[in-house]
């Protein structure tokens, strides 16, 4: 993973039709991280799970610890809701970054936050719980001059469901690459992340029938590459197969789908998360996996999928 510890690789500059965002100063390598940040606060989910009026007084409590500077920073941020909400409240919903899968709470960026949305990006953001900062990596080369961009959604909704949650949550139509292909194109992209998102549901509903497991995942990594995603979906995918093979005894097997997900995981979150902390240690030795032989060992026909590279 090459990192940003040399020099800065962004810098965030006004964006025609966008308002604010950030662009790579020079080529960026696919893996590379290109931003590290702390958040200014943070609300925990058990505050945000007591209402508005709560969350409120949390966040007004926050900003009277901050210096002069980071309230300045902060109310610069951008406010989607308009007089919805009151002015603090509605920049932490515009702006705030889920803190983990489920979420622990949301986290206030002043730099993150200032990264627009396209729904193929070209990073994935994570927040890495072992350096308690949120990181921006490459899932593909960034050239010099190119925004950078994260997912402010889920993955696999179609085009109409991605302009409606858009619209919603955010008040804007998105004009990102994907969403501006033309019909027939947008058709075939809207099917192929249909079928992902049925595969991503069903894999591991194999069960014990590993031919079929294996067939699903190798499946999905095909569409994934037609839709070129490289984000976490690719080494979930291959760590799904890797528990196939863990539960029917296949030390080979399992070693080398383990070590495809490590791939994948290192190039989008990070050495030092805690993903590939979890995935180098079954590296090391696959047996460590709970599941291990969970089903005996089978002798399946299927080879292991190849890599999306």
């Amino acid at each position: 993973m090459a990192t940003n510890s040399q020099q800065r690789l962004y810098d965030i500059v006004p964006i025609p039709n966008k308002g604010t965002g950030v662009i790579a100063t020079q080529d960026i390598a696919k893996g590379t991280r290109i931003m590290s940040e702390k958040p200014l606060f943070i609300v925990p989910t058990k505050v945000m799970e007591r209402g508005n009026q709560v969350v409120e007084k949390h966040i007004t409590e926050k900003l009277k610890t901050l210096d002069k500077d980071q309230q300045r920073a902060f109310l610069s941020l951008h406010n989607c809701h308009g007089t919805t909400f009151s002015p603090f409240l509605a920049i932490c919903k515009t702006n705030m970054l889920g803190l983990g899968s489920p979420p622990v709470g949301g986290g206030l960026f002043i730099e993150a936050s200032r990264i627009n949305h396209a729904c193929n990006p070209n990073t994935q953001n994570s927040w890495n719980s072992r350096i308690s900062r949120e990181t921006i990596h490459a899932v593909r080369d960034i050239k010099k001059g190119e925004e950078i961009t994260i997912s402010y959604i889920g993955h696999f909704a179609a085009y109409v469901e991605r302009q409606s949650i858009l619209k919603i949550k955010f008040n804007f139509d998105c004009a990102c690459e994907l969403c501006s292909m033309p019909p027939d194109q947008r058709r075939v992209s809207d099917e192929r992340l249909a079928t992902i998102h049925k595969l991503d549901q069903a894999i591991l509903s194999a069960g014990s029938n590993v031919k079929l497991g294996l067939e699903m995942v190798r499946r999905m990594l095909s569409l994934l590459e037609d839709e070129s995603v490289y984000n976490s979906q690719v080494y979930r995918a291959y760590y799904d197969a890797f528990q196939m093979m863990a539960a029917t005894d296949d030390k080979a097997r399992a070693g080398e789908l383990i070590r495809m997900a490590l791939e994948h995981a290192r190039a989008v979150e990070g050495n030092d998360s805690e993903t590939v902390k979890n995935f180098e240690r079954l590296a090391a030795n696959p047996t460590r996996h709970m599941a291990w032989g969970l089903y005996g060992r089978k002798k399946a026909q299927e080879i292991v999928p190849a890599d999306t590279d």
